[in-house]
């Protein structure tokens, strides 16, 4: 079962930005925030859904507001789609499982 990974400022470069097997996705989340805690079950249940087809990752504001900034991250959730290093697709707001799978596979096709 895949699971989402916890990434922080000292192994972002390595777990997202040099990732070349497999596009990452970032949830950009707080754990004060209603909509994350909302998207977190959902998040999980793409992350299993996709597995060995997209790498998911977690950054907590609480723990990496750098990289909030360094991303230009302003609300959460935020999800941004890495692909051999850049970014190619950004959502805000928290969503179903289903259309977040549908999101990846419109932005992964092109």
């Amino acid at each position: 079962m895949a699971k989402p990974i916890d990434v922080t400022g000292e192994d972002f470069e390595e777990e997202v930005i040099k990732c070349t097997d497999l596009p990452v996705l970032v949830d950009f989340w707080s754990e004060t925030c209603g909509h994350c805690l909302a998207l977190n079950p959902q998040y999980d249940q793409a992350a299993e859904a996709k597995e060995g087809e997209v790498k998911f990752a977690k950054v907590s504001f609480q723990d990496c507001r750098d990289l909030f900034s360094e991303h230009g991250v302003r609300a959460t959730p935020t999800l941004v789609l890495f692909k051999d290093g850049k970014e190619i697709a950004r959502r805000v707001g928290a969503m179903r499982a289903d259309d977040l799978q549908e999101w990846l596979n419109e932005h992964l096709s092109e």
